[in-house]
């Protein structure tokens, strides 16, 4: 399927790139990555990416304006996204063709044509195999641009290759991006530098954590808390793995007061799956890394509660 998409690229003038509402780096990575790897090889096509513009993440790249009118005859993708709902900028229907490329498990199949591996770490990876599997036939180039997007995407999403889901594909991914002539330490300075205010607020997790007895630990965080340390959706996501490496926690779970009055629940893992539990509460997700919303705080603990259970199955099945 791979061949099939690039010879979509090449049919069509007009490309127009989404990915997913609250983008993280390999959303972005890919989304604009492959933009710029389209524009590499073909600088006489209209390709355009279109979504919030995340201020956290806007030296990545800021997202272009695009008239509705834009969209007649366009082909247009949708990055890392596994179900529409999640999908920004519901105009993303109005092209004339629609492509999914995502490594997700599948939730829905809502293009033309789906192209889903939950085999590779990253979105990201998956453009990188895009990429190869056409460079010959089409004799593509590799811009830097597009290669520090990709390698970005990578690294975010594997945890620079510390996470479990890193692959021997992953590891040759990030290989050929390195030898692209990326400035991978600018990459890393910037990807990972913390704000004084996302310290501030680490601490706050760290002095308010509670830990269950099968390892679910978890905080709340409300919304006027968030206010007060300057967060927003995009740079709370700063906060997810704080809880993480810390011994005797098996699962780890971050609930956010979004601004509707919901809680949003990002939900992590070093072993239990957590997927399952997750897509019952209006989520979903990878194995290990899932996000959730419960409706109000006294609902969390029927997450929690269902956590627990996991966990307990998890450590039975390990003795």
């Amino acid at each position: 399927m791979l061949n099939e998409i690039w010879s979509e690229i090449v049919a069509f003038d007009k490309i127009i790139i989404h990915r997913h509402v609250s983008p993280d780096p390999d959303a972005l990575g890919s989304q604009l990555g492959l933009a710029a790897l389209i524009h590499e090889n073909y600088p006489e096509k209209f390709v355009k990416t279109v979504g919030f513009t995340e201020p956290s993440l806007a030296w990545m790249g800021v997202m272009d304006e695009v008239k509705d009118e834009e969209y007649e005859g366009a082909l247009v993708f949708v990055m890392d996204t596994a179900n529409s709902a999640r999908i920004d900028d519901g105009r993303f229907k109005l092209g004339a063709k629609l492509i999914k490329l995502d490594h997700h498990p599948v939730v829905e199949d809502y293009a033309h044509l789906n192209y889903v591996n939950t085999n590779a770490t990253a979105t990201s990876e998956i453009v990188v195999s895009l990429f190869l599997a056409n460079k010959e036939q089409y004799d593509l180039k590799m811009s830097l641009e597009a290669a520090q997007h990709l390698y970005t995407g990578i690294i975010a999403d594997s945890g620079r290759f510390l996470y479990d889901n890193t692959t021997t594909a992953t590891l040759g991914a990030a290989s050929f991006l390195y030898d692209c002539g990326i400035d991978r330490n600018k990459i890393h300075e910037l990807l990972y530098r913390r704000p004084l205010n996302i310290v501030q607020a680490q601490g706050f997790v760290l002095s308010q954590f509670e830990v269950s007895e099968a390892g679910v630990a978890y905080f709340k965080m409300s919304k006027d808390v968030q206010d007060s340390y300057g967060l927003t959706t995009g740079t709370r996501s700063a906060l997810v793995n704080t809880l993480a490496n810390i011994e005797g926690i098996r699962v780890w779970v971050c609930f956010f007061e979004n601004e509707d009055g919901r809680i949003r629940a990002n939900i992590r893992s070093n072993g239990p799956i957590i997927n399952e539990v997750a897509a019952r509460f209006e989520g979903g997700g990878h194995p290990k890394a899932s996000g959730a919303i419960v409706k109000a705080w006294d609902d969390c603990q029927a997450l929690l509660d269902e956590l627990e259970q996991v966990c307990h199955t998890y450590v039975k099945e390990l003795n």
